[in-house]
């Protein structure tokens, strides 16, 4: 039994700002943020894949999450370097974001707004 709701909500809340404090610590300065602009969970309930889009100072990026596998897409094409950055959350949740970096091109390297994944 978790206990009465308005402790379940005020632990939640805390897990909420706790994890909130841990991604704006990890911001690095000078990176162009991707905003999310589309989330299953909220767009498409339902769905047993999660699928999110973020977007922002001309790049896309296309993320779709099953119970094995992420698979990105990006735009612009070519080649790039992602890496993904994360902390462990409650059950199999984790806090990430993605840094996408284009090797001797003039695009700027970005990163995604922290999500729950």
């Amino acid at each position: 039994m978790i206990g009465p709701p308005e402790r379940a909500a005020c632990e939640q809340i805390a897990l909420l700002r706790s994890v909130g404090y841990a991604a704006f610590g990890r911001h690095e300065r000078g990176l162009d943020v991707l905003d999310l602009v589309f989330d299953s969970l909220i767009d498409q309930p339902g769905d047993d894949v999660r699928r999110l889009r973020f977007a922002g100072h001309g790049v896309t990026l296309d993320v779709e999450r099953t119970t094995l596998t992420v698979e990105l897409r990006v735009f612009p094409a070519g080649p790039v370097v992602v890496e993904a950055r994360g902390s462990d959350g409650p059950g199999n949740a984790q806090l990430v974001s993605f840094l996408l970096r284009w090797p001797g091109s003039a695009q700027r390297p970005v990163r995604t707004a922290w999500i729950m994944l």
